[in-house]
């Protein structure tokens, strides 16, 4: 091997000394790569925290499909999971996924008004 600009190379290999970062940041994009699994993430993005019924009405995805998904997005710390009585409701976690949905949402989403949310009114 030969090295032409050894400052460069140095930068090159100090950004991705850290391959369990790098490795996480390829699953969270592999994962955003996936429509189904985009329109989720970016449901629970805006929407707020969501069950998986009313997550495949949103996406129009059967509650299994929804589910199928959400596990994988557990799997890779991109979702987590919060029990309400009987109901089991689904949240974005982790900073980059969050800045990536914004990301997206900018190109995607746009000007869209929401409802307020009351977290303590959910039934």
């Amino acid at each position: 091997m030969r090295v032409i600009d050894p400052d460069q190379v140095c930068d090159a290999t100090a950004v991705l000394a850290d391959t369990g970062q790098v490795q996480h940041a390829a699953t969270v994009l592999d994962a955003l790569g996936d429509v189904h699994r985009l329109s989720i993430l970016l449901a629970l993005h805006h929407a707020g925290d969501l069950c998986v019924s009313d997550l495949a009405f949103a996406v129009k995805m059967s509650d299994s499909a929804v589910s199928h998904a959400l596990r994988l997005l557990r799997a890779h710390g991109m979702v987590t999971a919060h029990r309400e009585g009987r109901l089991v409701r689904y949240r974005v976690t982790g900073g980059l996924t969050e800045r990536l949905l914004d990301v997206v949402s900018e190109g995607v989403v746009g000007e869209v008004v929401l409802h307020v949310h009351d977290a303590t009114t959910h039934e």
